[in-house]
C-alpha cells in the first residue's frame, strides 16, 4: 500500500495566481515531494506539463485570470484521463463545482486548506496512481521499479532485490540523468562502503535490471539514463 514516503519519489504541478500564498505551498510542498513545478497562472502551468513528463500529480487553484483551473484541467484531460488532479479555490460557486464534477477530479478545496486535509488528499492521489500502476518507476523497455514494493518488474517477472541494492538504485532514480560518483555513494548509503563492494552491488543490480539503462562512467561513478 502507498504512504506519504511514496510522495519523494513524484513530482507535483501547482499552480496559483497568489504569489505570496503560491511561494509558502510551495515550500510546504517541497518537503514531501521529489519535484515541484509552481506555476503563476493556467498558461505557465499549462506549459510545466506539457514540458515535464514527470508530473504525476497536479493541484490547481480555479481562479487564475485568463486562464482558470478548470481550463487547464480541460486540456490535460484531452490526454489524460488518469492523473490525479484536484483544485482549490477561496470559495464555491455551483457553476464551477458542476464543471468539476464532469472532469473526474479528486477533490476540491476551500481555502485555507488544512494541512491534515491536504495530507489526505494526498493519499487518495496515490492510491489511484498505485491501482493505475503510476507509481512504477520506468527503468528502459519492459522494465520498472516498484517504489513500494522495492522490486524490480522485468517482462512483468517480479525481481527481488537486497536491501544494498535498493538503496544504489533509488539514489540512481532520484538523480536520473546524473554522474554520481562514488563518494556520493558513500555519504548517502550511511555505511562503510568500498568501491570494491560498490562496483559489486552495481554488478548484481545491473544483472538483475537486465538492460543498458544503468551505465558505468570509468573512474567517476554510475547513471541511470
Amino acid at each position: 500500500m502507498a504512504t506519504l514516503n511514496d510522495l519523494k519519489n513524484i513530482s507535483i504541478l501547482y499552480a496559483d495566481d497568489d504569489a505570496i500564498l503560491r511561494e509558502s505551498t510551495t515550500n510546504t510542498l517541497k518537503t514531501l515531494f521529489k519535484q515541484v513545478y509552481s506555476a503563476k497562472d493556467g498558461d505557465e502551468a499549462l506549459e510545466f506539463y506539457a514540458n515535464n513528463k514527470d508530473i504525476q500529480i497536479v493541484m490547481l487553484d480555479i481562479k487564475m485570470g485568463a486562464l482558470s483551473g478548470i481550463d487547464v484541467v480541460k486540456t490535460i484531460r484531452l490526454n489524460n484521463e488518469t492523473i490525479p488532479i484536484f483544485l482549490v479555490s477561496s470559495y464555491t460557486e455551483v457553476e464551477d463545482l458542476l464543471d468539476s464534477i464532469k472532469l473526474n477530479l479528486v477533490e476540491y478545496l476551500i481555502k485555507p486548506i488544512a494541512f491534515q486535509k491536504l495530507i489526505e488528499t494526498f493519499l487518495i492521489c496515490l492510491q489511484l496512481l498505485e491501482k493505475n500502476n503510476s507509481l512504477l518507476q520506468h527503468l528502459c523497455e519492459h522494465v520498472n521499479y516498484n517504489p513500494t514494493a522495492k522490486e524490480v518488474i522485468s517482462f512483468e517477472k517480479k525481481i527481488s532485490l537486497t536491501k544494498n541494492e535498493i538503496q544504489v538504485l533509488e539514489l540512481l532514480i532520484a538523480k536520473r540523468g546524473q554522474i554520481i560518483n562514488y563518494k556520493y555513494f558513500t555519504s548517502k548509503l550511511g555505511y562503510d562502503v568500498s568501491d570494491i563492494a560498490l562496483q559489486n552491488t552495481v554488478s548484481r543490480l545491473r544483472k538483475k535490471i537486465n538492460c543498458d539503462a544503468l551505465i558505468n562512467i570509468a573512474k567517476v561513478g554510475y547513471m541511470l539514463r
